[in-house]
């Protein structure tokens, strides 16, 4: 069976990524056709090569177009959140995640990062609702919690 000029092109992209050619990569890319961009294997693939390379604006941007998607995940909006942060983009990683869908947000990891960006824009009643929030519904995250400057003084209430 013949692969399809989408999978041949990121097949390559990969490859080149993989030997350190970020450029080679994501000039692949670019020869795919305006309906193909928005694949989600080349926007995974791009979010990859742009945060190894510290593009954050780029990976924010194809992480957006993730989160655009019916089926985007949870990784999405917290990679989006992410690559916000590291522009210091921190009101923009805030609203990057209150844009996730309902079942997204029922997850501990999703407020712990909601937390941190409360936190981070002044909410501090916002922040400790979602940390005690995030810790009681995955108890593994207190400890990235007590390690968070921002986060560890909220703490205190949460059992």
């Amino acid at each position: 069976m013949p692969f399809s000029k989408l999978s041949q092109t990121t097949e390559a992209a990969v490859g080149y990524f993989e030997l350190g050619m970020t450029e080679a990569a994501l000039q692949e890319l670019e020869q795919l056709p305006a309906k193909d961009q928005l694949e989600p294997e080349v926007l995974e693939l791009r979010t990859v090569i742009h945060q190894q390379t510290g593009q954050w604006a780029e990976a924010a941007r194809a992480f957006a177009a993730l989160c655009a998607r019916r089926d985007a995940e949870l990784e999405h909006f917290i990679g989006w959140g992410c690559c916000l942060y590291e522009l210091g983009a921190y009101e923009e990683a805030r609203q990057a995640l209150l844009s996730a869908p309902e079942p997204v947000r029922q997850t501990g990891l999703w407020n712990f990062h909601l937390a941190c960006y409360e936190a981070l824009v002044g909410h501090s009643a916002a922040a400790r609702d979602r940390v005690e929030r995030a810790v009681r519904l995955d108890p593994c995250l207190r400890h990235m919690a007590e390690q968070n400057t921002h986060l560890a003084p909220l703490l205190r209430s949460v059992s």
